[in-house]
């Protein structure tokens, strides 16, 4: 890029070997593209489908399940094998097609590689598919069109294009093909270059192509965001486990006993089958799809709230984090402005005040007059449909209509008395904004922007309606009175203009010689909950970062005003990382608390920075150069309606309110309380499921339903009781040990587990007992009677209160108790069930059960809260 744009393009199109009027001959495409690359992004392909399965297979848990399978098959017992074979492919569809979704968004950017282009071939024009074209080729752009390739101007009939995909500047860019003499340009202030992604808002041009796909600006954006690998395994890895991990502590028993049944010379067959039953009943086999079905529960409930979460993933890192970088506006503060003060003739005014309440007209002062034409012609906001649209989204601009209508003057009558004839586009070398005007039977330039570059070009001032020559006094005056109003919180705009008695030329110097107007100073409201976001932010333990447009002044008294700073030590600006040693910047990152000024790869910077300090990093973006920090960073948030950055990003939301995305964290961590426990649940029932059936076998015993009821203790009364407790996730508390669900789960709470579990799978087998006097039929539905219901009453166990305080989750208590009793109506019928005997010795279990489950809680901290 930097070798062409200050060449004239005449010696580019000769150096490319192409021609302006005819362009490439069809022989030269083809050396053209071997030469320098075809014009495609590379994009990774997402993971097969076959790759996927193949990775899930290789959990240990689906080894033995496969192997369990395959053994009820060589018995002869089908229907165990489809239900084995079933379950295997349940969790496929639920964790292969989700990691499979997940790996195709990365296709969203192919969209990079669509379209077609009007290129100039042996003389014809054609339109072909942006993927053929090469450098040296000739394209024509128009209005709307999308820029295909990185382009050197050829020609530009008042050429502008918005090119924030590549630049992340809101701004539109005027295109000229004059050559440019720098050695050291930012992309925005290329001019004589059109950047691929980027599009044309007004007029038209022709330009040659330099750079085709992974050569190309955009696609450097596109290689910075696929070089940052995630680290460390994914949820559904770490949840596969825990599988393989308690798999692993129920095969030792399991052998164990396996080996006394063979030194007793137990059949074969009967040996296998045992083998395969109790591994088919205990293997907490639907933890994956109840991880599924809460994941698709707690995500709706997100969604609900305007928060879109990519995955439970993205739940759990955002429960971890410790440092939030997020911009100014929308964050804490209105995402709209209004003019506050004003500085005119010496004077700084109160805009609104008592001093404007008559309204503003050159009759009254002609300085306030002027200061407001020159903000209203030299302003791109235009009013559809009754509200004020700003194709830049540039709050000033609206505010400085609002104020003006406020004032008596309307836009749209300024404009047709002085009809806007060329402007000059805004940009970051010049910081400023001008529009030609007409003005009676003369021209006007109207220049608005940064108060030092407008007064390092003002000769003259504007005093009383006249215009004098300014002084050292009157430019001492200004910058005092810009300070002032920084000092307020106040961003500051210098207006300007200067009087052309013919129509200026765009290549004559129109922005000297200005004769200086005055200063606004526009107020960005500071939300009404964005004290409390600061408060709840030092109670979650974590850091607030802002990012912002404003000079180190209003940035510094925007700190204040928020109390997250207290010298200006800690603001650091774009040009002073830009001039800072990386060991320097490494040295104080973390010690910054606002960032003023800085671009797509400051916010890369600062996030590997606070990451290297060892922060769990979030950060919001909503431009395609926010991409790499999105990535880079442990999460990130966006507010962009590009389906591309919204795909790309781990969460979706509608607003950056800092206070929401707080609120957000705090949930996050309580979900992930949450599913801890529902792990917790389904390893201990699975366990106790395990401890039963084990005695059972050791004491000779056989249920002739044993089959039946391992799949609806796994599959209805598990699923059910875990739904109570996901639903229950807004009671939890806020601080936990650790917001990582891994292995640790199983390990650091074994006693929990074995002991609930030898409780309930004891219970059961005593129960089995207590009832056998009576007849096989009686003790199977005590048994399995006290082994569900109890299971059912251990998930109070799992309650902060005595009872669950969502009501959701009692009545979903309670249907599961119902259904349970239909369950074993038809298993025993009328006669078993509704006996005396049978009720009392059932309720003996029950009410044992849920005393010490009311009261020997999983986390007694809150019971009495």
């Amino acid at each position: 890029m930097i070798e062409w744009y200050d060449k004239p393009w005449t010696e580019v199109v000769k150096t490319l070997e192409s021609n302006m009027y005819s362009g490439l001959d069809e022989e030269q495409i083809k050396p053209h593209r071997d030469k320098y690359g075809s014009n495609k992004i590379a994009v990774p392909k997402p993971p097969t489908l076959g790759k996927l399965i193949k990775n899930q297979i290789k959990n240990f848990w689906m080894i033995i399940l496969i192997i369990v399978s395959a053994a009820f098959i060589y018995l002869g017992q089908y229907v165990p094998a489809g239900v084995g074979f079933f379950i295997i492919i349940v969790n496929f569809l639920f964790v292969v097609l989700s990691e499979y979704n997940e790996g195709k968004k990365l296709k969203t950017l192919q969209k990079l590689n669509m379209g077609l282009a009007r290129v100039v071939r042996e003389g014809r024009t054609l339109k072909i598919p942006a993927e053929q074209l090469v450098v040296g080729d000739i394209l024509i752009v128009g209005k709307g069109d999308s820029i295909k390739a990185d382009l050197r101007v050829i020609e530009s009939d008042d050429l502008k294009v918005n090119e924030s995909s590549v630049t992340g500047k809101n701004f539109i860019s005027e295109k000229y093909e004059t050559k440019i003499i720098d050695k050291e340009l930012k992309l925005s202030d290329m001019k004589n270059i059109l950047f691929k992604s980027s599009y044309v808002t007004d007029g038209s041009g022709t330009g040659i192509v330099i750079a085709t796909g992974m050569n190309t600006q955009i696609s450097n954006i596109i290689k910075l965001f696929l070089g940052e690998k995630e680290n460390g395994k994914s949820f559904n890895e770490r949840v596969n486990g825990i599988l393989n991990l308690f798999t692993l502590y129920m095969l030792i028993p399991l052998i164990m006993i396996l080996g006394i049944d063979f030194f007793q010379k137990q059949n074969v067959k009967y040996l296998i089958k045992f083998f395969s039953t109790m591994l088919l009943n205990s293997i907490p086999q639907t933890m994956i799809v109840i991880m599924s079905i809460v994941s698709i529960i707690l995500l709706g409930i997100a969604k609900k709230q305007s928060i879109e979460f990519k995955n439970l993933s993205v739940m759990e890192k955002l429960s971890q984090v410790s440092v939030i970088c997020t911009d100014k506006i929308g964050a804490f503060s209105s995402n709209k402005m209004k003019v506050a003060k004003i500085y005119s003739d010496e004077v700084l005014i109160d805009a609104i005040g008592e001093e404007l309440k008559q309204g503003i007209s050159e009759d009254k002062d002609v300085n306030m007059y002027r200061m407001t034409n020159i903000g209203l012609l030299c302003n791109d906001t235009k009013s559809s449909g009754g509200k004020l649209v700003n194709s830049k989204d540039d709050l000033m601009e609206i505010a400085l209509v609002k104020f003006a209508r406020e004032n008596g003057i309307d836009k749209r009558d300024l404009e047709r008395k002085h009809e806007r004839v060329k402007q000059i586009s805004f940009d970051t070398e010049r910081r400023m904004m001008t529009t030609i005007n007409v003005v009676d039977e003369n021209y006007r330039a109207n220049i608005k922007g940064a108060v030092d570059s407008i007064l390092s070009r003002c000769t003259y001032i504007m005093k009383d309606g006249l215009e004098a020559e300014i002084t050292e006094e009157d430019i001492e005056k200004i910058k005092q009175a810009d300070i002032n109003m920084s000092n307020e919180c106040l961003s500051v705009i210098a207006v300007a203009y200067r009087n052309f008695i013919y129509e200026p030329s765009l290549n004559e110097n129109i922005e000297s010689h200005l004769v200086f107007a005055g200063l606004f100073g526009f107020e960005n409201i500071i939300r009404e909950d964005a004290l409390e976001a600061i408060e709840k932010s030092s109670f979650l333990n974590i850091k607030p970062i802002i990012i912002t447009d404003d000079n180190k002044l209003t940035a510094f008294a925007l700190g204040k005003k928020l109390e997250t700073i207290s010298n200006l030590q800690q603001i650091l600006s774009g040009v002073e990382i830009d001039n800072m040693p990386d060991e320097e910047f490494k040295r104080v990152g973390d010690k910054i608390n606002i960032f003023s000024r800085i671009d797509s790869r400051h916010k890369v910077k600062i996030i590997r920075n606070l990451k290297e300090y060892g922060y769990t990093t979030a950060i919001t973006g909503a431009k395609l150069t926010d991409l790499p920090a999105l990535r880079v960073s442990d999460v990130g948030i966006t507010t962009s309606s590009s389906n591309i950055v919204k795909k790309l990003s781990d969460i979706v939301v509608k607003d950056i309110n800092f206070l929401q995305i707080l609120n957000s964290i705090e949930d996050s961590r309580k979900i992930i309380s949450v599913i801890k426990k529902v792990i917790l649940y389904i390893i201990t029932n699975s366990a106790a499921m395990f401890i039963f059936v084990c005695m059972m076998h050791l004491y000779k015993k056989e249920l002739p339903f044993m089959m039946q009821e391992g799949l609806i203790f796994s599959c209805l009364v598990m699923v059910l009781s875990c739904i109570a407790i996901t639903y229950q996730y807004k009671n939890e508390k806020r601080e936990c040990d650790s917001y990582i669900i891994d292995k640790d789960i199983v390990k650091d709470n074994k006693f929990f587990i074995i002991s609930n579990a030898a409780l309930m799978g004891i219970a059961a087998f005593i129960a089995f007992q207590l009832g056998y006097s009576k007849g096989i039929i009686f003790a199977q539905a005590l048994s399995i009677g006290v082994l569900n219901l109890n299971s059912i009453i251990f998930t109070y166990s799992f309650s902060n209160k005595l009872f669950f305080k969502n009501a959701f989750s009692n009545f979903v208590i309670f249907i599961s108790f119902i259904i349970q009793w239909i369950i074993l109506y038809f298993i025993s019928g009328f006669n078993v069930i509704f006996n005396l005997n049978y009720l009392r010795t059932i309720g003996i279990f029950i009410g044992i059960c849920f005393i010490i489950c009311l009261f020997k809680k999983f986390d007694k901290e809150e019971i009495y809260d």
